[in-house]
């Protein structure tokens, strides 16, 4: 990849967390419909309206889920490319099948309702989400010390002030709910853009032309 491709690559990045963050803010102020309602998932927000339904339930919550199943996606399709090369492809998998994880936790309500109503306490599907994100960030410790990895590191950042507002005041006050999950949206297209970039690098990488004998 060229210096010119690695520049755009930055720029679509640096695009993308600032129309994901003027997304949120247009939704958080727009006057027409209540944003936490729009930020929190369907059937949480159709509880906590005493309607079903409107169309604009949960839409940042479902565009979220959306993010993290194309980061999944496009990681695997990475890991399958470099698998075939011959390369190492093991870090491109632990990724996707993370953010598979998260994607499904988020569109499931694994962790706020699926795992507790059998019996596993939410503080332990949580403690282990953050287990496995420490482990994912001391993996790519060296991207997030460089600025390729700039967006991981705002990622995990706004992962970690969402939860911790989640944790801390544990309220469905409508304007806690849009800052708590508006963090939250911001940083998956976060997550979102560095593995993009990061997968786009790496195919990059491997898909060059042989040279002609």
């Amino acid at each position: 990849m060229t210096a010119r491709h690695i520049r755009w690559a930055r720029i679509l990045s640096l695009a993308a967390v600032a129309a994901a963050t003027l997304f949120v803010l247009v939704v958080a102020l727009q006057p027409w419909a209540e944003p936490h309602l729009m930020f929190m998932d369907m059937i949480a927000a159709a509880e906590a309206s005493g309607y079903c339904c409107r169309g604009y339930y949960g839409a940042v919550s479902q565009l979220g889920v959306m993010a993290w199943f194309l980061t999944a996606g496009v990681l695997l399709l990475a890991a399958l490319c470099v698998a075939t090369s011959g390369g190492r492809c093991g870090l491109l998998a632990f990724a996707a099948v993370f953010s598979t994880l998260l994607g499904a936790d988020d569109g499931l309500l694994l962790h706020e309702s699926m795992l507790p109503g059998i019996g596993v306490p939410q503080f332990v599907v949580v403690g282990i989400y953050g287990l496995i994100a420490l482990a994912y960030a001391w993996l790519q410790r060296h991207r997030m010390m460089m600025l390729d990895g700039a967006f991981l590191l705002l990622a995990f950042t706004l992962f970690a002030l969402s939860l911790g507002i989640d944790q801390v005041l544990h309220t469905t006050d409508g304007h806690v709910v849009a800052v708590e999950d508006g963090l939250k949206f911001v940083g998956i297209v976060s997550w979102l853009a560095f593995h993009l970039d990061w997968a786009w690098r790496t195919v990059s990488g491997i898909a060059r032309p042989a040279p002609v004998s």
